[in-house]
């Protein structure tokens, strides 16, 4: 993945995730990234990218099944 592509989905994700974008993220040339102060390559962009996903599918399953348990209790509790 080239790295515009890897900050782009950096930045989608870490918005869903938190609701505002990141608070620094810059190309510094020759495959590295500054990242809220952190230096990374592109790669490890790639992987915290993909942290970032699984924490906000587990979010997503968590927020579910919550609406599902209030669904549940609202059928059960009506008359």
């Amino acid at each position: 993945m080239n790295i515009e592509k890897a900050m782009a989905s950096y930045v989608e994700i870490y918005k869903s995730l938190y609701r505002r974008p990141p608070g620094e993220l810059l190309d510094l040339g020759d495959g590295w990234v500054l990242v809220n102060g952190a230096r990374m390559t592109c790669r490890e962009l790639e992987q915290l990218t993909g942290q970032l996903q699984t924490e906000w599918q587990q979010e997503r399953a968590r927020k579910r099944g919550l609406v599902n348990r209030l669904l549940g209790w609202f059928s059960s509790s009506q008359p």
